[in-house]
C-alpha cells in the first residue's frame, strides 16, 4: 500500500495534532529520521500528510497492520484532545472577549519581535494554544468553562468606548499612548479599526483594579471633552482662560440656566450684546 493513503486529512488542526503526537516519543515511541519543518509546512495539509505517511512507512517498515493500528490509536487521541470548532464560537464571535483571553493566556512581546496579530490571528493562536495543551478534551472543556465564568464575573462590563467613532478612537489611542506607555507595550494594532478593541482591551486586561480603571477613564473623559469642544469650536473660535470669582461664577450659572443655553453660546451672546450696547451709547447725538 502506498504511504500516501494512510493519512489523507483536510483539517489543519488534526494534521498538526498528528505531527505533534508523532514527535512526542512518550506518546508515539517513534524514532524520527527527519524532523517536521514547522516553519515551512505547518499550514499546508498536503505537505503534512506526505511527511506523516512517509514517516510511518519508514518506521514500521511498510507493515500495513502496524501502521493501521498506530493510526487508529493516534486518531482516537486526536478525537479526544482536539475540541470541535463550535466550542470556540463564543470567543470567535466577540472581539473583546477574544482579546481578553488572548492577552491572558498567550500575549504579545515587542522584545521577542512578535508581530501584533489582528482578531483572526489572536483567535487562531488561542485555538492553537488549546490544541497544544497537554491534557484531554474534558480538561480543556473545564478550562474553557472556567474562562467563561471569569469573564462573566470580572470582564462583562459595559464597553466605555462603544459609542465612539473612528476619529475619536484614534485621538484617544494617541492620548492613551502618551498617558501610559503600557498600552503600546501590550497592544500594537496595525489597523485603525483594531484600536478600539485594543483600547477596550487595555481597560479590561491591564488595568487590574477598579481604582486604576476609574483613574484611566477620568483622564480619558477629560481629554475627550476637550477634544470634542475644540472640534466643535472649529477655526473661528479660540479657547480663552481667565479667572472668575466664585460669586460671579454662581451668577453666571444661574443666568445660563434661566436662558436654557450652553455656556459657550451664552458668553458669546453676552459679549456681543454688551459690545453693541457700548457702541450705541458712545455715538454722538
Amino acid at each position: 500500500m502506498s504511504y500516501y493513503s494512510y493519512i489523507s486529512e483536510k483539517d489543519i488542526r488534526k494534521c498538526q495534532f498528528y505531527v505533534r503526537y508523532m514527535e512526542s516519543r512518550e506518546s508515539s515511541r517513534i524514532r524520527l529520521r527527519n524532523d517536521f519543518d514547522w516553519d515551512s509546512h505547518s499550514g499546508n495539509v498536503e505537505e503534512i500528510c506526505y511527511w506523516i505517511n512517509k514517516t510511518l512507512v519508514r518506521h514500521f517498515r511498510e507493515n500495513d497492520r502496524d501502521i493501521k493500528w498506530f493510526v487508529s490509536e493516534m486518531d482516537g487521541r486526536c478525537k479526544d484532545e482536539i475540541l470541535p470548532a463550535i466550542e470556540f464560537d463564543w470567543i470567535k464571535n466577540d472581539k473583546r472577549i477574544c482579546l481578553w483571553l488572548w492577552q491572558r493566556e498567550v500575549g504579545y512581546s515587542q522584545r521577542r519581535g512578535d508581530v501584533f496579530p489582528d482578531h483572526r490571528g489572536r483567535f487562531e493562536s488561542l485555538v492553537r494554544y488549546f490544541d497544544t495543551l497537554n491534557c484531554g478534551g474534558n480538561r480543556k472543556r473545564e478550562r474553557l468553562d472556567n474562562f467563561r465564568r471569569d469573564w462573566q464575573r470580572d470582564g462583562n462590563t459595559p464597553d466605555p468606548f462603544a459609542k465612539e467613532d473612528a476619529d475619536t478612537i484614534n485621538y484617544l489611542w494617541d492620548y492613551a499612548a502618551k498617558l501610559n506607555n503600557n498600552i503600546t507595550r501590550h497592544f500594537s494594532p496595525i489597523a485603525d479599526d483594531d484600536k478600539k478593541v485594543c483600547l477596550t482591551g487595555f481597560y479590561d486586561c491591564i488595568l487590574d483594579n477598579p481604582e486604576k480603571k476609574e483613574l484611566f477613564l477620568r483622564k480619558i473623559k477629560s481629554a475627550l471633552s476637550s477634544h470634542k469642544h475644540r472640534k466643535k469650536a472649529g477655526k473661528d473660535c479660540i479657547n480663552k482662560k481667565f479667572l472668575l470669582s466664585l460669586e460671579n461664577d454662581n451668577k453666571l450659572n444661574k443666568m445660563i440656566a434661566s436662558d436654557n443655553s450652553s455656556r459657550d453660546n451664552f458668553m458669546n451672546r453676552l459679549i456681543a450684546d454688551e459690545y453693541d450696547r457700548r457702541k450705541n451709547t458712545s455715538r454722538p447725538d
